[in-house]
């Protein structure tokens, strides 16, 4: 898949091109028919679908990365909270 630059338009929207072979095109055109979509709906959708799920794990790997950085802390923590309740 090749893109191309944006075009601006007048309403604040963007224009993007990009070139597909043409299986994917009789793929896409074939849903957007059967889904009354149109391929700018389906490219929009798809794009803002994978810019969510890799955001999602970029957040993910992060939480995961300061969870194992502050292990020592929690468990510290958990040990000096064992006996609150005890005394």
């Amino acid at each position: 898949m090749e893109i191309m630059s944006s075009v601006k338009l007048k309403t604040d929207k963007e224009r993007l091109s990009f070139f597909v072979n043409s299986e994917f095109s009789d793929k896409i055109n074939r849903f957007s028919k059967m889904n009354k979509l149109t391929i700018s709906e389906i490219a929009r959708k798809a794009i803002l679908n994978y810019i969510e799920q890799i955001e999602k794990e970029a957040t993910e790997r992060e939480l995961e990365a300061g969870y194992k950085a502050n292990y020592d802390y929690y468990l510290r923590s958990q040990e000096e909270w064992k006996n609150a309740d005890k005394e």
